[in-house]
C-alpha cells in the first residue's frame, strides 16, 4: 500500500454560499467589502454588444438578501472600490470619457459617502485602465491612492497618487507619493495598478512599476510605507518586492491589525508559466518571496486576460489570497478561482482550494474579504455563455470556511481465523 500526494488545486472549497447577484451577463471589475453583519458587491455595467455602457451598480446584502442600486448612470464609470467602517459604507470609483480619448481618459475621481452623498475626490488627471482608485479606512479617516498622470500625452507614465480625507472634514488632500520616474532607471518607468493598506497611523501602498530602458519591458512590484500625522503622511523610502529575476505584476496588499503585512503579485515568466507570490512585513523584516500557487505554473487563456490577479485579505492571524488561472491537468483552458489561507499569520498555509468549482466556464478577477468571525468571502466575475469572451460576466459571490483539511484515514486489516 502506498500514500500518494493529490496536487493543491483538486481540492474543492466547501462552499457556504453561492449566489449570482448579478444575472445580467453585463458585469466587470467586480469590488467587494465586508462590514459588521453587511456585505456589499460593486460592479460596472458593460452592455450585451461589448460597449462600455459603464453604470455603477451595488448590491448590499441584508436580512432578506441581496438589495441592487444604481449609484451612477454615467457612461464612463470604472473600478469602484468599497469599504465598510462599522455598518457605513464608503464607494470610490473613476470616471473619464474613454470614447472621446481612445489612448489617454481625462478622469475623474468620485465618492458616494455613507449618507449617499455623490461627490468628486480629484479631477482632470489622464490615465487609462490602470488608473484604478483603492479606498479604505483608517482610525483618522479615509485612505486612498490611484495611478495617474497631469498631462494628457504622458499615457503610460502615471504616478503614484494618494488622497486622505479626516473623519473631521469633507475635504480631500491629495498629493503625488511616487513619480513615475523616481524608481524607474532612465527616467522611462510607469505606475499601474496600486493598493492601499493601512495599519494603525501606518498607510502600506503598493504598486506595478514598469522599466523601459530594455527589451523586453520589465515589471517590478515596489512598496513605500508613511506616517500619518496632523497633516498628509511622512512618506519613507520605496523598496522594491519583487526579486530582480521575476517579472512582478497586478500587486495586492493588507494588513491583519497585528503587525504583519500581507503583499502578493504575479510572477509573470510566459502566458503559460505564472505563479503566485508571496512576501510579509513581520518583525522589522520583510519574508523571502514565496510561491503560494504551487510548483506547477498557472496558466491563462490568452483571450480575457493574459495575467494572473491575485488578490488577499487578512484579519488576525488568518490570511487568505485568491486568484484565477488554470494548471497544466486542466481538461479545458478556462479559469477557475483558487483560494490559500493561512491561520497562523502567514507562517505556514493549508492547501489550495477550487472555489469557482465551473471547469467549463472563465471565472476571473476574485476579490476577497475575511469576516471577524473568520469566514471568507469571495466575489468574481463568471462567463455566462456566449461567442463574445469579453462580454456576458455575471458577479457571483460566495462564503465558506478558510480551510478544508486533508484526512488521511488509516486502513486497519484484521485476520480472522
Amino acid at each position: 500500500m502506498t500514500v500518494g500526494v493529490v496536487h493543491g488545486a483538486a481540492i474543492l472549497w466547501i462552499r457556504q454560499q453561492l449566489q449570482n447577484v448579478s444575472q445580467t451577463g453585463e458585469v466587470a471589475n467586480v469590488a467587494l467589502a465586508v462590514g459588521e453583519g453587511a456585505k456589499a458587491v460593486a460592479w460596472w455595467v458593460r452592455g450585451a454588444s461589448g460597449d462600455r455602457r459603464g453604470d455603477l451598480i451595488l448590491a448590499r446584502y441584508g436580512g432578506n438578501g441581496w438589495v441592487t442600486e444604481t449609484v451612477t448612470t454615467t457612461l464612463e464609470t470604472r473600478w469602484p472600490s468599497l469599504v465598510y467602517s462599522g455598518t457605513q459604507l464608503s464607494v470610490a470609483w473613476v470616471q473619464g470619457r474613454w470614447y472621446d480619448q481612445p489612448t489617454c481618459m481625462e478622469a475623474t475621481v468620485w465618492e458616494q459617502d455613507p449618507s449617499g452623498r455623490v461627490r468628486p475626490v480629484i479631477q482632470s488627471v489622464y490615465g487609462a485602465d490602470w488608473f484604478r482608485p483603492r479606498l479604505q479606512k483608517g482610525a483618522d479617516g479615509m485612505h486612498m491612492v490611484f495611478a495617474a498622470t497631469p498631462i494628457s500625452t504622458q499615457l503610460g507614465n502615471e504616478d503614484l497618487y494618494y488622497a486622505r480625507r479626516p473623519w473631521n472634514s469633507e475635504n480631500w488632500s491629495v498629493t503625488v507619493v511616487v513619480t513615475h520616474d523616481q524608481v524607474a532607471t532612465g527616467r522611462t518607468g510607469g505606475i499601474f495598478y496600486p493598493d492601499i493598506a493601512v495599519q494603525g497611523n501606518t498607510i502600506h501602498a503598493v504598486w506595478e512599476q514598469r522599466n523601459s530602458t530594455q527589451s523586453p519591458i520589465t515589471y517590478t512590484i515596489w512598496y513605500i510605507s508613511g506616517t500619518v500625522g496632523d497633516g498628509n503622511p511622512q512618506w519613507g523610502t520605496p523598496m522594491p518586492l519583487s526579486p530582480p529575476d521575476q517579472n512582478g505584476q497586478r500587486p495586492a496588499v493588507a494588513a491583519d491589525g497585528n503587525g504583519r503585512v500581507h503583499v502578493v503579485w504575479t510572477d509573470y515568466m510566459t502566458d503559460t508559466e505564472q505563479y503566485v507570490q508571496y512576501r510579509r512585513w513581520e518583525g522589522g523584516a520583510w519574508t523571502a518571496a514565496q510561491r503560494l500557487s504551487g510548483d506547477e505554473p498557472l496558466k491563462v487563456n490568452i483571450i480575457r486576460p493574459t495575467v494572473v490577479w491575485p488578490t488577499v485579505a487578512a484579519r488576525g492571524n488568518r490570511v487568505c489570497v485568491a486568484w484565477h488561472g488554470f494548471y497544466p491537468e486542466a481538461v479545458e483552458a478556462m479559469e477557475e478561482i483558487y483560494l490559500r489561507c493561512s491561520a497562523d499569520g502567514g507562517t505556514t498555509w493549508g492547501p489550495v482550494m477550487n472555489v469557482s468549482q465551473s471547469p467549463d466556464k472563465l471565472s476571473l478577477f476574485p476579490v476577497v474579504a475575511v469576516g471577524a468571525d473568520g469566514a471568507v468571502h469571495l466575489a468574481w466575475e463568471e462567463f455566462q455563455g456566449g461567442s463574445n469572451y469579453f462580454t456576458g460576466y455575471d458577479a457571483m459571490y460566495a462564503q465558506g470556511p478558510s480551510e478544508v483539511r486533508q484526512v488521511f484515514l488509516p486502513l486497519v486489516l484484521r485476520s480472522y481465523r
